[in-house]
C-alpha cells in the first residue's frame, strides 16, 4: 500500500488518481485511533484535488464541532457533501482512490466495523465518487462486516495468499534480499558459490511464506543477523522439522530457540510486552533494566540475538555537558526497542502457540517486580513525595511517588 501510494503521488501522470491515504499502526500515537482517519483523508483530498479545498473549508467553518462527531457524520459532511457540491467540476475520466492500510491495527474492533459501515453508507447511499482500497489481515469482525449487506455486493476481495503473481513477486523479494545479505557479509561469504541460496531453496522458502511478505522479511532479518553466519542461519530455517504450528509461528519459535541467553530471555520478553502495552509501542532499555531486574548490558546481549523480531534504535548522542546527571543522560540517550510486528506479540501471548516462550499477560511477575522496586525505594530512602490525586471520581487520597537510583518514579497508594 505504501508503494502504491508513493507511486501515485510521485508520478505527475497518475497523481490525480490518489485522493488520500491513511496507514494505521497499532501502538503508534496518532495512527492507531479511528478519530484521525476522516480529518486526515479530508485534508489530503483538499490538497490533492484543487476544487475540493473550498467546500471542505466551508464545511469546517459552518460547523467547527464536526471533528468531534461520529465517523459517519465526519465522512458525510467533510467528504461526501463537498464532492456532491462540486460534481460538475470533477473529471469523468477517473475516480480518485482513498488508500487505507492496516485496518486491523485500528484500536478497537467496534471502530474497525464503524469505519467500514461509514464507507459503505458513503458509497451505497450517498453515491460518493471515490474508490476505497483497504488492506488488512482478514480478522473475524472485518471479514464478517465485508460479508454483510451491502458491502458484500460493493467490494472485490484480493487474497495475497497462494496467488501465482504474489508467489512470483515474493520470490523476487526474497532473492534481492539474499543478494544484499551476500554483499553485506562478503567477509564471511567469500567461499560460498552463487547463486545463494539455490533456486530450490528459494522456492522452498516462498512456499513456506504462503504469500506472507512478513514471513519473508522476518527470514531475511534472521539470516542477516550479526551474531551468526548467513549460511548457518538459513540452514536452521530450511532443516527445521515440520511441526503443528503455522510457518510464521515455527519461524518465531526457531528465532527464540536460537537466542544465546535463554536464562534471561523470558524476563526480557515479559518486560517488553508489559511496557509495550503501557507505553503504546516503543520502550527504552533503561526501563527494561529496571523492570526486568537485569542489567542493561545483559539486555543488550539478549536483544542482539533477536533482530528478526525486535528493533533496537540508538539515539544520536550529543556531547554531554559537564556535570550532566548520569540518570538524565540514560533517560535521554537510552536505546529504544520495539517489536517489528504485532503478530509476534500475539504469538508470545498465546500459550498454545508459544509453548515455553509464552508470556503471561496476567503480569504476575511484573506485579511482584514492581513490589520489589517500591520496597527498594523505601529501604534505601530514595526521594518520597506525597501528593493528593483524584482518579476517576474517587475521593482524593495520599499516593507516594518513589524515585530510585535509575531516575525512575513509581506510584503507590
Amino acid at each position: 500500500m505504501q508503494t502504491t501510494a508513493e507511486t501515485l503521488r510521485n508520478d505527475p501522470q497518475m497523481s490525480h488518481l490518489l485522493a488520500g491515504s491513511f496507514f494505521f499502526g497499532r501502538g503508534k500515537s496518532g495512527r492507531d485511533k479511528a478519530k484521525y482517519l476522516v480529518p486526515t483523508i479530508a485534508y489530503q483530498i483538499a490538497t490533492n484535488i484543487p476544487w475540493m479545498r473550498n467546500p471542505i473549508e466551508s464545511a469546517l467553518c459552518r460547523d467547527p464541532t464536526i471533528l468531534s462527531k461520529s465517523i459517519e457524520a465526519q465522512l458525510r459532511y467533510l467528504i461526501t457533501e463537498p464532492f456532491r457540491r462540486t460534481r460538475d467540476q470533477s473529471t469523468p475520466f477517473h475516480t480518485p482512490t482513498v488508500i487505507i492500510d492496516g485496518l486491523d491495527e485500528c484500536d478497537g474492533h467496534d471502530f474497525q466495523c464503524l469505519i467500514l459501515s461509514a464507507i459503505s453508507t458513503a458509497i451505497f447511499k450517498d453515491n460518493v465518487k471515490l474508490r476505497f482500497l483497504i488492506a488488512s489481515r482478514p480478522e473475524h469482525q472485518i471479514s464478517k462486516t465485508f460479508r454483510a449487506h451491502p458491502l458484500h455486493q460493493l467490494h472485490s476481495s484480493i487474497m495475497l495468499i497462494d496467488d501465482y503473481e504474489t508467489y512470483e513477486e515474493l520470490e523476487k523479494h526474497i532473492r534481492s534480499g539474499f543478494d544484499r545479505i551476500y554483499e553485506r557479509h562478503s567477509d564471511l561469504m567469500f567461499a560460498v558459490e552463487k547463486p545463494w541460496p539455490s533456486d530450490e531453496e528459494l522456492r522452498a522458502l516462498a512456499r513456506r511464506a504462503s504469500g506472507q511478505f512478513l514471513y519473508a522479511s522476518t527470514v531475511l532479518r534472521f539470516v542477516d543477523a550479526d551474531d551468526g553466519h548467513p549460511v548457518h542461519q538459513l540452514e536452521l530455517i530450511l532443516t527445521r522439522p515440520s511441526i503443528a504450528f503455522s510457518a510464521m509461528d515455527e519461524l518465531y519459535a526457531l528465532i527464540l530457540e536460537s537466542s544465546h541467553r535463554q536464562e534471561m530471555l523470558s524476563s526480557v520478553l515479559c518486560s517488553m510486552v508489559y511496557m509495550h502495552r503501557k507505553t503504546f509501542g516503543m520502550v527504552d532499555i533503561r526501563s527494561l533494566d529496571v523492570l526486568s531486574g537485569l542489567g542493561a548490558e545483559d539486555i543488550s546481549v539478549v536483544l542482539r540475538g533477536l533482530p528478526a523480531v525486535i528493533a533496537v534504535e540508538t539515539p544520536y548522542k550529543h556531547e554531554m555537558p559537564e556535570g550532566f546527571p548520569w540518570h538524565d543522560f540514560m533517560r535521554y540517550y537510552s536505546p529504544i526497542v520495539s517489536f517489528h510486528h504485532q503478530s509476534f506479540i500475539e504469538f508470545l501471548t498465546d500459550k498454545e502457540r508459544a509453548g515455553r516462550f509464552f508470556v503471561d499477560i496476567g503480569y504476575g511477575k511484573m506485579i511482584a517486580r514492581l513490589d520489589e522496586l517500591v520496597a527498594e525505594c523505601l529501604t534505601r530512602r530514595y526521594s518520597f513525595n506525597v501528593t493528593e490525586t483524584n482518579f476517576d471520581g474517587i475521593p482524593a487520597v495520599n499516593h507516594g511517588v518513589f524515585t530510585n537510583q535509575h531516575g525512575v518514579s513509581f506510584l503507590s497508594s
